[in-house]
């Protein structure tokens, strides 16, 4: 029976870097997996702050294959035959059902917030499908030992004891500790009993895949005469957001001709079909008119609830990563950076703690930390379900997000410091979201709202976050246009 210090399960991205980060520090390492590469995933939405922590990663632990993929440019000189898309940032465009997209004056329908300086250094959509392989690719080269297409069983007794098959073929492993990267399978968890977390502020569900030949948005607006003079980007340059009564679209373009796209409902309009949808707003149907769903091969993909997490993340033995941790919702393009973000913070108390009696505490540390972070996303996920009934509204909860991503990317580069992840831990700023949530939520529930009422919520949201508005926030020079954003030493020198 083959004896590592660490075995992990689940060989995406997540998984295969932190096996060779754990390789580096001088572990043996086993990663696992009862797929095989490469294979449709979604979670594809790059951010300033995942690649600053891809970039940090890659420079601390010596593994500089990985420093392209932290900006478009860089990526395209180094790896051209890796599908990614590039992202300048995020834009938002409002729809009222059964109407063509309209703008509003002063953009009141248009929200665009940039990321970064120019398509060289933009952030970047990940064509998972392809970089996922890579990153295994790289394991298969190092010193961890790398098992696919292995379904295994989990028998934990002096360590864990690991057995299944490869392949008609026995498997059996003895691991220290284990790491459970699978995301929603949960192996480790399911099978210690842990009891799952059940209150979440956001209830949403998911249809989605990913095409060919859907329309540029760009195109659509070109049709509709309506000028694209003040965007600060091309909008199809970017994670692209349809805000809609039923909930939201995400569509993220790929420089292979595929299109990412997913309707995501509120719980109240989790019977509508993709179909329906596309029906009751005409501007997506005609982006979609010629499109081809190719992923998955099954067709389009529809989910129950997205939320899902464990009331514990870490033992003595194990840990789980963000993604098994728990899962919110794909607004706001969290997952990525999350998840480099957690395995920084894994990989670094593994490190430091290993064979001390201090490693059950700092693991302890770990689970609470990514429950206040998942926490956090949840709220300021919901803030945006509970206001997308005023664009206006919509567009200030987003700020508390870019309040907080621009407060965490300013702190890791320009103060050195190591905040939770969205500056979770900051106590005051969790309890002013909260606040804001409560007010939304309040609001939500009004049907006399006026004008004014609506204003002076925006301005209450203002000065509410004005301890964190580090980048402008409310006030651009272009209403709903935010030309620049993100901490200038996330750029490169």
């Amino acid at each position: 029976m083959q004896q590592f210090d660490v075995v992990i399960l689940g060989a995406g991205f997540g998984g295969s870097l932190t096996a060779l980060l754990l390789d580096r520090i001088g572990l043996s390492v086993a990663l696992i997996d009862r797929g095989r590469h490469p294979r449709f995933s979604i979670g594809e939405s790059s951010t300033p702050a995942a690649s600053y922590l891809l970039q940090s990663l890659s420079h601390k632990y010596d593994l500089p294959q990985f420093q392209p993929f932290c900006k478009y440019g860089t990526w395209q000189q180094a790896c051209p035959d890796i599908a990614c898309g590039v992202k300048r940032g995020f834009s938002y465009f409002a729809h009222q059902p059964d109407q063509m997209f309209q703008t509003e004056p002063a953009h009141g329908s248009e929200l665009l917030v940039t990321a970064n300086l120019s398509e060289s250094l933009a952030d970047t959509h990940w064509y998972r499908a392809d970089l996922d392989e890579f990153f295994a690719k790289e394991v298969q080269k190092s010193n961890v030992v790398y098992l696919d297409q292995t379904e295994v069983a989990l028998q934990r007794s002096e360590g864990w004891h690991i057995t299944g098959s490869r392949l008609g073929e026995a498997v059996q492993l003895q691991a220290a500790f284990l790491i459970d990267a699978s995301g929603a399978a949960s192996l480790v968890p399911r099978t210690l009993g842990i009891t799952p977390e059940t209150e979440f502020k956001t209830r949403s569900s998911a249809i989605f895949g990913h095409f060919q030949n859907v329309t540029l948005w760009q195109t659509i607006l070109d049709g509709q005469g309506i000028s694209q003079d003040d965007y600060p980007f091309n909008s199809d340059h970017s994670a692209l957001h349809h805000v809609l009564s039923e909930g939201w679209m995400w569509q993220l373009r790929f420089n292979n001709g595929i299109t990412s796209a997913g309707f995501v409902l509120d719980e109240r309009h989790a019977d509508r079909d993709w179909q329906s949808l596309q029906e009751r707003y005409p501007a997506i149907q005609s982006q979609f008119a010629e499109a081809e769903c190719v992923a998955p091969s099954g067709g389009l993909r529809t989910t129950g609830r997205l939320q899902r997490g464990w009331t514990q993340c870490a033992g003595a033995d194990w840990a789980l990563l963000p993604h098994t941790a728990g899962f919110i919702d794909p607004l706001h393009s969290t997952g990525i950076a999350h998840t480099l973000c957690g395995i920084e913070r894994l990989v670094s108390l593994l490190e430091q703690h290993w064979e001390k009696d201090s490693r059950r505490e700092q693991l302890a540390e770990y689970s609470e930390s990514l429950q206040k972070e998942r926490a956090l996303i949840d709220r300021l996920v919901a803030c945006c379900y509970r206001s997308r009934f005023d664009f206006d509204l919509f567009t200030a909860s987003t700020l508390f997000y870019f309040a907080a991503a621009t407060s965490f990317e300013r702190q890791r580069s320009r103060e050195q410091k190591l905040p939770l992840f969205l500056c979770a831990e900051d106590s005051e700023f969790v309890q002013t979201v909260d606040h804001w949530l409560q007010l939304v939520s309040q609001w939500e529930q009004q049907a006399d709202r006026s004008r004014e009422d609506v204003q002076q919520g925006v301005k209450q949201a203002e000065r509410m976050l004005a301890p964190w508005n580090r980048v402008g926030l409310f006030q651009p020079e272009v209403p709903h246009m935010y030309y620049y954003t993100a901490a200038p030493e996330m750029e490169p020198r």
